[in-house]
């Protein structure tokens, strides 16, 4: 028998995931692990594939100037701070901070995956 919380879920009820929507985590599937001896369930954050940038349709670019931080530049160019990670995909970062160290670098500000104006996006 079904667990009646995952029987919510399942029929969309509840969200799979309490992300909120401009999390880059909000699509990203909750799954569980059963070791199958007796033990609790497991949850886990299942994969978050990165978006190839070809495939981002271009908003524009910024030049980083001094005390440039990720979560300003989110808000002016996408109108949320807490986008900053979308800049973070559009420009490969593995480290984000890394980002805006460099005075003068430029940055690709780009629509988040699966937006219109890019052909196979």
């Amino acid at each position: 028998m079904m667990d009646p919380l995952q029987a919510l879920i399942a029929a969309g009820a509840i969200p799979a995931n309490s992300f909120p929507p401009n999390s880059r985590y909000a699509s990203t599937p909750i799954l569980a692990h059963d070791p199958g001896d007796g033990r609790a369930v497991i949850a886990y954050l299942g994969r978050r594939l990165l978006p190839q940038p070809h495939q981002l349709a271009p908003l524009g670019e910024h030049s980083v100037s001094s005390g440039d931080r990720l979560d300003t530049i989110a808000a002016r160019y996408l109108g949320d701070p807490e986008l900053w990670w979308r800049i973070a995909d559009a420009n490969l970062a593995a480290h984000p901070d890394e980002l805006t160290d460099t005075i003068g670098r430029r940055l690709h500000i780009a629509a988040q995956a699966g937006m219109p104006g890019v052909q196979d996006a």
